[in-house]
């Protein structure tokens, strides 16, 4: 076990970083480019190799010093589109104050464009050590870190619930004016503007043996907007067959208020907030599980979409402007 310097110590929470990397395969969904979810995949692997840098790797810091690291926050702007073979520059900039009890960082992902650099994605990104209590005699950590180690990421308040879940996972996909075979989801979404539907946190959506984690959040905000919009009439095949209408997010934020463990039912709830200019529009997204008869909120966030269309194949992306089809499905109407 190697013992952290102070110039370690310093470098990991006020010295910037970079590292050069690509996209993941799995990201070029259309075309491609890159969406949202593999772009934050991006900048969690350089958060990740900024700890590694100093010699406190993810598995360094579960092994020896027994805490898990934690994704717990972040609020990513999209700038321009990331594609597959491009060599992405991800700068990592600690942003953590002395007051903070958790480390945030800012990351920016750095593509070439016409011969000069630009800003593709920026995020803000928090970060916390959870304590794991499967490691016996796990080792201290510098005493610089100790305020961002904790037993429980979050813990958030308890809501009464009226209803009582049902154990049925079959076809749990609702509309907020027919949530009517789930009772929990029926009670969550009431007259909103909102899609829920509930399953079992599967182990791949999990980290250390036990708990969801970021990435699978975002996996289920990626999946919200592909059920949305085919609940609407207006699936993303159908807009990308009829019009080459390309769906596009501007920004994504999450955070966690809870923990959700591997195989609790997770009611996922998408609403539609807000519609800008028929343009974009602005979607929250909540999380819940039920515990002990009560409603418990796991995670926050929200998503603005867009879509973007070419007039001729030789021309520049532009975004699209909602037609009364779309804008009456996006409200609901």
């Amino acid at each position: 076990m190697a013992t952290l310097t102070d110039v370690e110590i310093k470098k990991l929470l006020t010295e910037p970083s970079s590292v050069t990397m690509r996209p993941s395969y799995e990201g070029g969904n259309i075309n491609t480019a890159i969406g949202f979810k593999c772009d934050n995949y991006l900048l969690e692997a350089a958060v990740l190799d900024h700890f590694r840098a100093v010699g406190l790797g993810a598995t360094e810091l579960y092994l020896v010093h027994g805490v898990n690291f934690d994704v717990v926050g972040v609020d990513t702007r999209l700038h321009t589109v990331l594609t597959l073979d491009d060599d992405v520059t991800v700068e990592v900039t600690p942003k953590t104050k002395d007051t903070d009890r958790e480390m945030v960082f800012a990351v920016a992902a750095i593509v070439e464009r016409d011969g000069a650099p630009k800003k593709a994605v920026t995020s803000r990104f928090r970060v916390l050590l959870r304590r794991d209590p499967a490691i016996p005699d796990a080792a201290p950590l510098p005493a610089e870190l100790e305020r961002f180690v904790v037993d429980r990421l979050a813990t958030a308040e308890l809501s009464e619930l009226a209803s009582t879940p049902v154990d049925d996972l079959h076809g749990a996909f609702h509309r907020g004016e027919d949530a009517t075979s789930d009772p929990v989801l029926s009670e969550i979404i009431g007259d909103d503007n909102a899609i829920g539907w509930k399953w079992r946190i599967p182990y791949y959506y999990c980290h250390f043996t036990e708990r969801m984690q970021m990435s699978g959040y975002l996996r289920q905000m990626e999946e919200a907007k592909h059920l949305f919009v085919a609940s609407r009439g207006i699936s993303i095949k159908r807009l990308l067959d009829e019009r080459g209408w390309i769906p596009v997010v501007t920004q994504n934020k999450l955070r966690f208020t809870d923990e959700a463990v591997m195989e609790e039912d997770l009611y996922s709830v998408y609403t539609v907030e807000s519609v800008f200019k028929d343009m974009l529009y602005t979607s929250r997204m909540d999380f819940y599980v039920v515990r002990d008869g009560n409603l418990v909120k796991t995670a926050t966030g929200e998503i603005t979409h867009g879509y973007c269309h070419k007039e001729t194949p030789d021309s520049e992306w532009q975004m699209a402007v909602f037609d009364d089809e779309v804008l009456r499905a996006l409200r609901g109407e």
